[in-house]
C-alpha cells in the first residue's frame, strides 16, 4: 500500500472514529438530560403543591377580611394572609417557568447556568417563604381561629401575643444572620451544607448529571 493510500485510509478511520465519538456523546446526552428532567419533577410538583397553598391562603384571607371589617386586628390579619398567598404563588410560577426554560439541547455550560439560576433563585424565595413562618404564624392563626370558631385569637392572648411577636423578630432575625454568617469566606463547607439543604435533593442530582455531560465531553 502506498503512502497515500495509508493517509488516506487513516483519515477515513478518524472520520469514523469522530462520528462514533459524536454519536456515543448525543446519546449520552440524550440520556442523562431525560434522566435529569425526569429527577427535576418533586420540585415541580412541589412547587404546583406550593400555589395550592398559595390559592387557600387567598381564599381564608379573603374570607376573614371580608367578614372582619369592624375588627382591626382580624382584618389586617386576613390582609396578611391574603398577601402571604399571592406571594407563595408568585415564587412558585417564577420557579415552574425557569424549570420550564431550561434548555437541555444547549451546550452543558449554558445548562449550568440556568440551573445554578433556579438554585439561586429557588433558596432565595424559600428564605422569603420561611422565614416570614416566624412571625406569619400569628396573623395565620388568627385568620384560622376566626374562620373556623369566630374566635378573636388576639383578645384570648392577651399581653402574651407581645411575647410572641418578640421571639418571633428574634428568631427571624437569628435565623438571617446565622445565614449571612455562614455565607461569609471561610465557611465553604458550612455555605455549601446549608445552601444543599435549602436546595432539595432535584436541583443537587440534576447538577450531579450535568457535570457527568461535562466530564464525558472533556474525555
Amino acid at each position: 500500500m502506498e503512502l497515500d493510500d495509508m493517509k488516506a485510509a487513516w483519515q477515513t478511520l478518524d472520520r469514523r472514529l469522530e462520528q462514533q465519538h459524536a454519536l456515543n456523546l448525543q446519546l449520552f446526552r440524550d440520556s442523562r438530560a431525560d434522566k435529569a428532567r425526569t429527577g427535576l419533577r418533586p420540585l415541580f410538583w412541589g412547587q404546583v403543591a406550593q400555589i395550592i397553598f398559595g390559592v387557600l391562603m387567598i381564599l381564608l384571607g379573603v374570607s376573614v377580611w371580608s367578614s372582619q371589617r369592624e375588627n382591626i386586628g382580624l382584618f389586617v390579619s386576613g390582609i396578611i394572609v391574603h398577601v402571604y398567598g399571592v406571594l407563595a404563588i408568585m415564587l412558585a410560577g417564577i420557579t415552574l417557568g425557569m424549570i420550564q426554560r431550561l434548555d437541555y439541547a444547549a451546550p452543558v455550560v449554558t445548562i449550568q447556568k440556568q440551573l445554578a439560576r433556579l438554585r439561586v433563585f429557588y433558596i432565595r424565595s424559600g428564605m422569603i417563604v420561611g422565614l416570614s413562618w416566624w412571625l406569619f404564624w400569628i396573623p395565620f392563626a388568627a385568620a384560622v381561629f376566626a374562620w373556623l370558631a369566630g374566635v378573636d385569637f388576639y383578645a384570648n392572648m392577651g399581653a402574651a401575643i407581645g411575647w410572641c411577636i418578640a421571639v418571633g423578630v428574634a428568631g427571624a432575625f437569628a435565623t438571617w444572620a446565622f445565614h449571612r454568617w455562614a455565607q461569609r469566606s471561610g465557611r465553604t463547607r458550612l455555605r455549601e451544607a446549608m445552601d444543599d439543604s435549602m436546595t432539595g435533593s432535584s436541583l443537587r442530582k440534576a447538577q450531579s448529571i450535568l457535570d457527568e455531560i461535562r466530564r464525558f465531553e472533556q474525555d
